[in-house]
This record gives structure tokens, sequence and C-alpha cells, in this order.
């Protein structure tokens, strides 16, 4: 009897070994592709002060994060993040973006940030906002979809055009300040 049990087993081993096989293939997809879209994108400040290079690192970090989640897709595999006091072209920008090919055929992206453009120190939102442009660049790029940019622009407002329009009265619900103007009201 033991040796009926174990034909029957033998029987079975190819079958066995090719399901094993299938679910380590699948596994192992399944692995890489979660370790693709949690990848960190490697950030690098170049800036000596530390405690303003972590927190702008930090700042970069969390908007790629967000990023990738608003696209649905992974960034590049290779892609990096230098930010840089300025970058000079014929002109000073605020980002651009460098794809090349590695001497082993791969591709990568360096995407470039500057801290100053033309001697205008640019704040976190505007960084972030530059970041945003370069990637969402190359991940149309990536997919290979034809897009079309539609531009809306914003002429900026200055003293003479707010002329014509009637300052706004103080909030009426607004806590009355104390001192020799409390008493003064508003109609």
């Amino acid at each position: 009897m033991p040796r009926h049990h174990r034909n029957r087993f033998v029987r079975r081993m190819p079958c066995l070994r090719a399901i094993r096989t299938q679910v380590t293939k699948t596994t192992r997809q399944f692995w890489h592709a979660i370790r693709r879209w949690r990848r960190a994108v490697p950030v690098e400040v170049l800036i000596a002060d530390v405690a303003r290079r972590r927190a702008l690192e930090r700042e970069l970090r969390r908007g790629l994060r967000r990023l990738q989640h608003a696209l649905g897709a992974p960034l590049p595999d290779d892609l990096a993040v230098v930010v840089q006091q300025v970058i000079k072209t014929d002109r000073q920008l605020a980002g651009c973006c460098q794809i090349g090919q590695r001497p082993a055929g791969g591709r990568f992206a360096l995407v470039r940030l500057a801290l100053q453009v033309n001697g205008r120190r640019l704040g976190t939102d505007e960084l972030l906002a530059a970041l945003a442009e370069q990637c969402i660049g190359l991940a149309l790029r990536e997919c290979g979809s034809p897009s079309v940019l539609v531009p809306v622009e914003l002429e900026p407002v200055g003293p003479a055009e707010l002329g014509h329009l009637r300052p706004l009265r103080p909030d009426p619900l607004a806590p009355r300040p104390n001192g020799s103007g409390a008493g003064k009201r508003v109609a």
C-alpha cells in the first residue's frame, strides 16, 4: 500500500512544480511592482544650511509621493532630483529636466531645481510647482501618449487697475479694538 500512495504522489509532482513556478513568478512580479511603486526618489539639496536642507528634502519627498499618487503611475525608474542655488543657462531657470542614456543602455532622468532665479529667492511652494511641472512632463513622456498643454494665464493686477474698485468695508462682525477708536462705528 505505501507504494501505491507514492506512485500517485510521483505522478502529480510535475503539476505541483508547475504551480509552484507560476506562484513564485507571480509573487516576484508583484513584489517588484510594489518596490518600484514605493521606491524613494533620491533628492539631493546642495546647500550648506543643514536645517534648511533637511526641511527642503522632506517637503520635496512629500511632494513626490503626492505626485505619484495623483498621477496614478510610478515616476521613471532612474529619476533623481537635485536642488541647487542657481541653474545657469542662457537665462536662469526655476527648474529643468535632463534625460540621458547610460553606457549599459538604461535611461535616466534628472530633475534640477533652482533656489534662486534672477536674484529672487524661491519659496518652497514655488519649488514644488517647478517639481510638479517637470514630473508631469516626465510621466506623460513615459506613458508615450500625446498630450496637449492648455495654458491658463493670469495677468498681474497693478494698483492703477484697482482704482475703479471701491475699498471693502470692515467686517461688522469682527471684534472691535480697545482704546481711543473703540467707540467709533462703521456704517
